[in-house]
């Protein structure tokens, strides 16, 4: 878990005054619920896909990146990520310092324009040649950080400032958000409250709940909700459930009586009719044709190897 204050800032000191980059490689299964939960930090950070797949919040907005690619975070943008399955994220966290200092040409010039603009990440692809050019430098520094060349530290920042440049060049490929006052509390508050929802939603939840987290009134939860996630809390806590509740059908052989109960659902009968509503057919329904899709799928793997033999 990251450790962070009230504003979801980050607690943690990346790298040393010195050499202000930290390389982390982080296994999402060390994590609970395979989950990185939301912060923000002042710092860069690039990250890039191992193994598996990742599901990232960025402000509010959701990134699916698979293997292989990648994605840069600007400055103070509150972001986090979770994992169905088991994986891989190497990523590092620096100073743009790194670069260059505060009162440099180059910082003011190529790195602080970026800093201050509304670019909040960067998603990355080995489609695009420049794109891959990035990852394939990242991968670089990921393995100087490990090593005990006698120019790692050299090469690294090398290596960050050729990535830096191509992120200057291509700053109209980059998403954007406010980073305004206003943008950056609503955020904050947001997930404080989405974070509380995912730790308690098998309790019995009310709107006041959600608000006390982010220490806010009802009607500014509700307008958080409505700005940030086009939701409100309460809506936004049964598609949650109804989440849980899927991916525990399909999972686990539990009786859907049980699964409805343990994702905070007092009456089966409701969580049936929310669930077809959300997603078209019955808990039931969902467990069955899965169980008949995984025997279809078997038996062709069958065939073929069948036709093989002969």
């Amino acid at each position: 878990m990251v450790i962070t204050n009230d504003q979801l800032r980050e607690m943690t000191t990346h790298g040393s005054k010195n050499f202000p980059i930290q390389y982390y490689l982080d296994d999402i299964n060390h994590y609970p619920d395979r989950r990185i939960n939301c912060h923000w930090h002042d710092e860069i950070e690039f990250a890039v896909i191992q193994e598996g797949e990742a599901n990232y919040q960025i402000g509010d907005q959701t990134v699916v990146l698979h293997k292989g690619e990648g994605i840069f975070i600007n400055s103070g943008i509150i972001h986090g990520y979770e994992a169905e399955n088991h994986t891989l994220v190497p990523n590092i966290v620096f100073s743009p310092e790194l670069i260059a200092g505060g009162n440099q040409t180059v910082y003011q010039k190529y790195i602080q324009p970026i800093q201050n603009s509304q670019i909040s990440y960067l998603y990355l692809s080995s489609r695009v040649s420049w794109q891959e050019d990035i990852l394939m430098s990242l991968n670089h520094i990921f393995s100087t950080c490990n090593s005990e060349d006698e120019t790692r530290e050299l090469d690294i920042q090398i290596a960050i400032t050729s990535i830096w440049r191509q992120v200057f060049l291509h700053q109209d490929s980059c998403s954007s958000s406010p980073h305004t006052a206003t943008y950056i509390t609503t955020q904050t508050r947001l997930r404080l409250m989405i974070e509380y929802i995912a730790n308690h939603f098998m309790e019995k939840i009310r709107l006041e709940d959600i608000a006390f987290a982010a220490k806010v009134s009802k009607s500014e939860a509700l307008r958080c909700f409505k700005e940030g996630a086009a939701t409100s809390p309460v809506d936004y806590l049964i598609q949650f459930r109804l989440k849980q509740g899927r991916k525990m059908l399909l999972t686990t052989k539990r009786r859907v009586t049980d699964i409805a109960g343990t994702v905070g659902f007092d009456n089966v009968g409701y969580f049936d009719r929310l669930f077809k509503k959300a997603y078209g057919v019955t808990p039931n329904q969902l467990r069955r044709h899965a169980i008949e899709q995984g025997l279809a799928l078997l038996h062709h793997r069958a065939e073929k190897r069948t036709r093989g033999l002969g």
